[in-house]
């Protein structure tokens, strides 16, 4: 769970509650001068003081206990009716506690799922899932290998965190529908509620940029959340510009704190042309055998096609 957007989602619930309990506190005011409901309590009043004189007299009370039933009986009717929490509350199953039965309520639930969709970079990519798979229907080279690709992916996300590899490596040229790929995967992990972050390896390499031009007291901020994140998914390594003694050196950072995270990357380079470009630490961080699974896409570019 991702501690960070659970305490947001909670601080979002406990703002809703504060304005249901506004709502319901204003209603209440103005069924105050309400004639009906005014009669209502001012005889409840008066029936509890005879009933209470009648015990004090040892007199008779019994035809008071039956009106005060009654009463009652009709002020929770008009309570009910036009006080109920529920008639003022986001969520009427919980009554925008966030809890039913002792478990977390879905409404609770949807609002952490929000956050964490807020916070994953995930709106700089196409709006994708694994329903809206429809490569099967496309005429390209790479239908059949994207189709296994797709249905890998999507059980990758289904048994997460118990899943064979750490890492996954999607390289193939540029279309081959390798952003889409991550798009349904991030799309599927929010979904479970598992925290996951996309960067474009530009963004990413202005982050390093970021943190390292940083006072370095008030740096660290900065790559937590790369950090911290359950998935943390990198497209089009290789696209960005090499800066000195930036872009090489955290990105090994980064793969090196999350060596026990999940990292997904996709590339248009080829394993060797990683090796040369970010040199031996990184390839083997992203190669390991035991952690990373290799995956290649060769085809035709998809957005060529789609246009025909």
């Amino acid at each position: 769970m991702d501690i960070k957007a659970f305490n947001h989602a909670k601080m979002l619930l406990e703002n809703r509650r504060s304005i249901t309990l506004e709502k319901l506190d204003s209603a209440k005011e103005k069924f105050a001068q309400n004639q009906e409901y005014a009669q209502l309590t001012k005889d409840i009043k008066l029936n509890t003081l005879a009933l209470s004189k009648a015990l004090a007299n040892n007199q008779d009370f019994s035809e008071f206990e039956k009106k005060d039933k009654l009463l009652n009986k009709q002020l929770a009717e008009f309570e009910n009716k036009f006080f109920n929490i529920k008639n003022f509350a986001h969520c009427p199953t919980c009554c925008d506690t966030g809890f039913v039965d002792g478990k977390y309520c879905n409404c609770f639930i949807s609002l952490y799922k929000q956050v964490l969709r807020q916070k994953s970079g995930i709106d700089s990519l196409p709006n994708f899932t694994f329903k809206d798979n429809k490569i099967a229907e496309i005429k390209c080279r790479q239908s059949k290998t994207l189709a296994k690709l797709y249905d890998s992916m999507e059980k990758y996300c289904e048994e997460f965190p118990n899943n064979n590899f750490k890492n996954i490596l999607i390289c193939g040229k540029v279309g081959v529908g390798k952003s889409c790929l991550l798009s349904c995967t991030i799309n599927k992990l929010l979904d479970k509620g598992i925290s996951a972050q996309y960067f474009s390896a530009f963004n990413l390499n202005s982050l390093f940029l970021k943190y390292h031009t940083t006072n370095v007291k008030e740096r660290d901020y900065i790559l937590t959340n790369l950090i911290e994140t359950d998935v943390l998914l990198i497209d089009d390594l290789g696209t960005e510009p090499i800066i000195k003694n930036v872009s090489i050196e955290y990105l090994t950072l980064l793969l090196t704190e999350r060596q026990n995270k999940h990292t997904i990357i996709a590339t248009n380079l080829t394993d060797e042309e990683i090796q040369n470009k970010y040199g031996d630490r990184v390839f083997s961080r992203l190669t390991n055998k035991n952690m990373s699974k290799l995956l290649y896409l060769d085809g035709d570019d998809l957005r060529h096609i789609n246009k025909k």
